[in-house]
């Protein structure tokens, strides 16, 4: 008969059965993982050795309820008791080296994968050493592919079970992971029961081999005896987790009260260490310590570590930055940082974190700030060499020890804070007491400096007082203003404003100072007040003062009198207006000069030929009388404009004076008496006597108008040094410092008042009427004497007269005689003569006097036409040249004719006084002149 394949089946009631043991075995196991989790030492040896005991025993204890559960028909089994309990052993040994493999802080998941290759290990090895215990009639034969199958089911449920019972896990977690569990060992046992093929032997009884009831009897009793044994373990897990939890709370206790009393000595740096060590221990962590902020560097200052030995110490200044801008942000938010593994954390997944915690050798940190005005000061730290799942009452139990560990900090803080402030007490009071003896030594100095200003001040300086009705009280002013203004201060002190001053001045004064008080800000003004009935020009500035509510409570001035200032602006002015009107005085007397030359030279030529009859002759001499006194007034357009070719020579004044006293009589008439004073001795002036007599006799006709009923004219001369400080300079115009000879014209006339004695030199001025005067005498000699070097000063009062002085620089040389009178005639020879004029009227008009002279006469219309006439060896007895003319002046050809011989004699003739270019050594003879003017000064030469 052929071998007979049989098929076995399985007590449905035994197969439930076997899973709840296997799941119930599972959960008992999880279960005691955990207190693997929570012990350290022995304890978790213990534990560990429980749990694999556990879920070994469980894993057999349901094979062996599932084997139970399965019968061949006509087949009896039994087991052998060696593999029985070999297959025990395998379960327990293969589960105590997986959990023994599974890192309980960290889920790894290299770890996890070996922890549940042994479990599986296990578990395959117990069923089918199990599997090879069974005694019956019949060959077993296995499908390698449900075997493979099974293993496969047993790996991977290993797996998972072993991951979920590596995480803290609450009763949910671990129901699930011991359902896994128990599906995984089921799973394995029956894929594994399935891949068996039983052969049997011959002669098989088909009424035995059935299940039996003692079988059944058999596997509830070892279930029950399995459950009661896991019952007895997770008792005996819950009693432990108590005890350990009382044992915390008392660590905890303890450790709290260690603290205090460690807290409570008086060296805080020792007794943060050795809080640090008890934090260290407790936690049982590698480092633990404390580190201070530098908010102004953004540095951490790591003064305080302590380390278990394995790990170096953590000490020194660190950027904040280099922990994570996160975990930098969340301490300085107030919030404890608690990490499980660093490198796989969120909120220390930056570069920074990393590169920190490799060089400290570092994966967990618990971390609690302290916080004080909003800003973090100090952290206290935990740090685990590996990953750590910090629970949170350790989270809690820290952050407790942490605030009590900030109180003390704060307290030992502030009580060495108060022993350095009593040690450096007297040294501060001292210091203090020199700062405020200096300060107010400075504050008498700067007191008695402003004092001494405002006593001394030139200027008037005041204080006014804002008074709460919107009215001003003087206050204070400077002995300046008293003096100014002519208000003590004993009188007007405490006194308003409008109190003290006239109705409409008040109402100026106060008007400025609400000003200042509505603006707040300096005011500076001028104004014209008359003190005394003389007017004065002030320049004021108010600068306003604040109050502590910032109010103005006080108007600060002060004051400068510019009248003088004034005075001197106006002068220049003035000055600056005759300085124009002369340049345009000047300019329109040149032209005139040469329109004139030719024309009194033509009337000159007929007057003396005796033209025409008696009435032409009497024309001729009307036009050439009024061509004379259009020369005069050209000359004295040309004094005012200070460009009248003077030459000046020592003159003697008093002579001068004396010899035309006569003159001056007959043309001022019987009415007026003269009275000279030149006396004799006196050193001569340096002057023009032409030009000087001029002035004299303008002058004197003046003082004659000035007294239309008649009165007295006195001339005088004076020696007079005039010194800077001597007071003689009656007009800001006066002389300067020096040795003048002062020719003064007094009369008693009608005189001046201020605005025209300061009017009275400018040109075309006069007070005499239309058609009485010209308006140029006092302009002339007032620029005559500015030419000279000295001056024209003028003092008059109306009804009370006026003196004009001419002061004239006196001269270190002996006075010149006057020259003999020539006989204007032809000159004793003539000669050859150059005549050169960019004018060709004049040109024209001078040749026919020369020749007329008896010069042979060659004409140039310009200095370098007759430059090259000379050149080409023209060589004249007399060169009579212009100055004044467009490339080669005059002068330049006269001193290049010169350089080349010195048998020609020169004559410059010009209407411009400007000597630049004219040597001193040549004659001038001035435009227009008359052929009796020339002769003259051809004799000179």
């Amino acid at each position: 008969m052929p071998p007979m394949i049989m098929n076995g089946t399985h007590d449905s009631y035994l197969v439930i059965l076997s899973l709840a043991v296997a799941a119930f075995a599972s959960f008992t196991a999880l279960s005691l993982a955990g207190r693997i989790r929570a012990s350290q030492g022995q304890w978790r040896r213990v534990w560990l050795a429980a749990a694999a005991v556990t879920l070994g025993g469980g894993i057999w204890s349901m094979h062996f309820v599932a084997m139970l559960a399965f019968s061949m028909p006509g087949m009896t089994m039994s087991y052998d008791p060696g593999l029985t309990v070999g297959s025990l052993a395998l379960a327990i040994g293969f589960t105590a080296a997986g959990l023994a493999t599974i890192d309980w802080q960290h889920a790894a998941s290299r770890r996890t994968g070996a922890a549940g290759l042994l479990i599986a290990t296990g578990v395959v090895a117990m069923h089918y050493v199990g599997m090879a215990a069974m005694r019956m009639p019949a060959t077993v034969r296995y499908d390698p592919r449900w075997v493979t199958l099974s293993v496969a089911i047993a790996v991977v449920a290993a797996t998972a079970a072993v991951w979920l019972a590596s995480r803290e896990q609450g009763l949910r977690g671990r129901v699930l992971a011991a359902g896994v569990m128990g599906a995984a060992i089921a799973g394995m046992h029956y894929a594994g029961m399935y891949a068996a093929t039983f052969t049997a032997s011959a002669q098989i009884d088909a009424a035995t081999g059935v299940a039996s009831v003692g079988q059944a009897y058999l596997a509830v009793a070892i279930s029950i005896v399995t459950i009661l044994i896991l019952l007895l373990s997770l008792g005996a897990a819950r009693v432990e987790r108590a005890f350990q939890g009382a044992r915390r709370r008392e660590a905890r206790s303890a450790l709290r009260l260690e603290v205090a009393d460690i807290l409570r000595g008086d060296d805080a740096e020792v007794a943060l260490s050795r809080v640090a060590e008890l934090l260290g221990t407790h936690f049982r962590v590698a480092r633990a310590g404390f580190g201070d902020l530098d908010p102004e560097a953004d540095v951490f200052d790591y003064r305080l570590c302590w380390t278990d030995g394995s790990v170096p110490r953590l000490t020194g200044r660190f950027p904040a930055a280099a922990f994570g801008r996160r975990i930098a942000q969340a301490l300085g938010n107030g919030e404890t940082v608690v990490i499980d593994d660093i490198f796989s954390a969120a909120l220390s997944d930056e570069q920074g974190a990393h590169d920190t915690a490799r060089l400290g050798d570092t994966r967990a940190i618990l971390v609690v700030p302290f916080v004080r005005d909003g800003r973090l000061r100090t952290i206290v730290y935990l740090n685990s060499r590996q990953p750590r799942a910090w629970r949170s009452d350790e989270v809690t139990f820290m952050e407790e020890i942490a605030d009590r560990i900030r109180l003390v900090i704060e307290r030992v803080r502030a009580e060495a804070q108060l022993r350095e402030l009593n040690a450096t007490l007297e040294a501060r009071v001292d210091a203090r007491t020199r700062e405020l003896r200096l300060a107010e030594q400075a504050r008498r100095e700067t007191d008695e400096l402003y004092r001494a200003y405002f006593e001394n001040a030139p200027d008037p300086l005041f204080v006014i007082g804002v008074a709460a009705d919107g009215g001003f009280v003087v206050e204070q002013v400077n002995p300046a203003h008293e003096r100014g203004v002519g208000y003590p201060l004993e009188q007007i002190r405490g006194k308003r404003i409008d109190d003290i001053l006239p109705r409409r001045a008040a109402e100026r004064v106060i008007g400025t100072y609400h000003h200042v008080v509505a603006t707040r800000a300096i005011h500076r003004y001028r104004e014209v007040v008359t003190l005394g009935g003389v007017p004065q020009h002030w320049d004021t500035t108010l600068v306003p003062l604040q109050g502590p509510d910032g109010a103005i409570v006080k108007v600060i001035g002060s004051s400068r009198d510019i009248t003088a200032q004034v005075s001197a602006e106006d002068a220049l002015r003035q000055s600056q207006k005759m300085e124009a009107m002369g340049q345009l005085t000047g300019g329109v007397a040149h032209d005139f000069n040469n329109l004139l030359t030719p024309i009194m030279g033509v009337l000159d030529r007929l007057h003396r030929k005796g033209m025409g009859d008696e009435r032409d002759r009497r024309l001729i001499g009307g036009a050439l009388q009024s061509a004379e006194r259009a020369r005069v007034l050209v000359q004295r357009l040309l004094s005012f404009a200070r460009r009248q070719p003077l030459q000046p020579v020592p003159v003697d004044v008093a002579a001068l004076v004396t010899g035309i006293v006569e003159l001056v009589a007959s043309a001022i008439g019987p009415t007026v008496r003269i009275e000279v004073a030149a006396p004799d001795g006196l050193p001569a002036a340096l002057a023009d006597a032409n030009q000087l007599e001029m002035a004299l006799l303008n002058l004197s006709v003046n003082a004659r108008d000035a007294m239309p009923d008649g009165g007295t004219l006195r001339i005088a001369v004076d020696q007079v040094a005039v010194t800077p400080d001597s007071g003689d300079r009656a007009d800001p115009g006066g002389p300067p410092a020096g040795q003048y000879v002062c020719l003064t014209v007094t009369d008693t006339g009608v005189g001046m008042d201020d605005e025209t004695r300061l009017r009275a030199i400018e040109p075309f001025f006069s007070t005499k009427g239309v058609g009485r005067g010209t308006g140029l005498g006092l302009s002339m000699a007032h620029g005559l004497a500015a030419q000279l070097g000295g001056a024209l000063t003028i003092e008059s009062r109306p009804n009370q007269g006026t003196t004009i002085a001419l002061w004239l620089p006196q001269s270190a040389q002996v006075a010149i005689a006057a020259p003999p009178l020539y006989d204007v005639t032809a000159p004793e020879r003539g000669g050859s003569a150059l005549l050169v004029d960019d004018e060709d009227a004049v040109r024209e008009s001078a040749a026919q006097m020369l020749a007329d002279l008896g010069f042979a006469v060659t004409s140039a219309a310009s200095a370098e036409e007759a430059w090259g006439l000379i050149e080409r060896g023209f060589a004249p007895d007399l060169l009579v040249t212009d100055h004044v003319m467009p490339g080669m002046t005059g002068g330049e050809l006269a001193a290049a004719v010169r350089d080349r011989t010195t048998a020609t004699k020169v004559l410059i003739i010009s209407g411009y006084a400007e000597e630049g270019g004219i040597p001193a050594t040549l004659s001038r003879l001035t435009k227009p002149f008359v052929q009796a003017d020339l002769a003259a000064a051809l004799r000179r030469l």
